[in-house]
């Protein structure tokens, strides 16, 4: 951390946070950050992602200035929360803070937090395009933007907000675009934002992909409810599962709460309360299975999960890593487990092979390797 000796409190931090070493993305984003570079950068889930934005940010942010310095935005509010915690983490010990402005919270309450000049606010598009729009955040000190998450940041949904907020900024205003995988689509939306912006890809170490182990079950459609149950049941397991549609989470919701397993579900219909409560069982360990669908897990960011099932194959590989890589973060050990029904082996050998992963067979009747070719 020597490039971060002129903000003391920043070292502090990092070493009361129990960290050593960059990681490889930080090692890499940091130092063009700091050198005012637009980045495209693309990491794997896990690799701290979060910290290789923040630490450069907040080594910049000058105490003398009134207004606001940097935005980050975030497609869900979980995120912006979460991403907001650990900026305050990482602020303690000087005169500077950061405040969340979310959709769905009180706006007032929001512009009396503007009134007590943040130098660095994490929010969602909606929120922040809609303060500036009433004049209550200014732009006009911002020198940096995030797009956290950014395949979702820059959906066509969002990006007429997006853009709006980067028009607001400074004209020379530094933009920076962090995800998981980075689409051509995505990336073409992220250049209409920033022409000059360089492409970063860090891939995950070899460590790291040992680290996780992914594998397999064929069963059938009428079985695959008790399968889940009994890997999920496994002593130490926390295990997050997958589904591809929402309809099917009150089936199986049924099915299980016939069975002895601590389980709960979260859809993207899931209201704010009810939604935080069971994140919360699940942080706490109250729950060993959390199934939900890919909607419904935007935003999740929760430490020690084990275990991460495929209860249904995503569409593609894309999907496949962003689920996958909720488990073995930041190199800690982890599990995939897809279940499978009779002829979809050949499908997940496509995802596994285009990702360089081997995945192995699980079967009481037989097992095999599929590897990469």
């Amino acid at each position: 951390m020597t490039m971060f000796e002129q903000q003391p409190f920043l070292s502090n931090n990092w070493k009361e946070a129990g960290f050593d070493n960059l990681s490889p993305v930080q090692e890499q984003a940091i130092p063009r950050i700091l050198n005012g570079e637009d980045l495209l950068v693309e990491a794997p889930t896990g690799t701290g992602k979060t910290l290789a934005y923040l630490l450069p940010i907040i080594q910049e942010l000058r105490s003398d200035k009134t207004h606001t310095q940097a935005v980050i935005l975030t497609p869900t509010r979980e995120l912006a929360m979460q991403v907001f915690g650990v900026a305050q983490k990482f602020l303690e010990g000087s005169d500077m803070s950061a405040a969340s402005m979310i959709g769905g919270a009180a706006i007032k309450r929001q512009i009396e937090k503007l009134k007590k000049h943040p130098k660095l606010i994490v929010g969602t598009p909606n929120r922040i395009a809609e303060l500036i729009e009433m004049k209550k955040l200014k732009m006009h000190e911002v020198k940096t933007i995030v797009c956290d998450e950014a395949d979702q940041v820059l959906h066509p949904s969002t990006m007429e907000d997006v853009s709006f907020i980067c028009q607001s900024a400074m004209r020379d205003c530094q933009l920076l675009f962090f995800s998981a995988t980075l689409s051509d689509k995505v990336t073409q939306q992220a250049k209409k934002l920033s022409e000059n912006a360089a492409h970063l890809t860090v891939e995950a170490s070899k460590q790291d992909k040992e680290a996780v182990s992914h594998s397999y079950y064929v069963t059938n459609r009428r079985e695959k409810p008790e399968v889940l149950r009994k890997l999920a049941k496994k002593e130490g397991v926390k295990a997050l599962a997958f589904v591809n549609n929402s309809d099917f989470l009150s089936r199986l919701k049924e099915i299980l709460a016939t069975k002895k397993i601590s389980f709960d579900v979260l859809d993207s219909s899931t209201n704010k309360t009810e939604r935080k409560n069971v994140l919360n069982r699940f942080r706490n360990d109250q729950i060993q299975l959390l199934i939900t669908t890919d909607l419904g897990a935007r935003g999740l960011d929760i430490d020690n999960i084990t275990h991460v099932f495929h209860y249904d194959l995503p569409e593609d590989a894309r999907t496949y890593v962003h689920r996958s890589g909720r488990t073995g973060r930041m190199g800690k050990e982890g599990n995939v487990v897809s279940l499978l029904l009779p002829g979809e082996e050949k499908y997940l050998e496509k995802i596994t092979n285009k990702l360089g992963l081997e995945v192995s067979r699980k079967n009481e009747a037989q097992k095999k390797r599929v590897k990469r070719k």
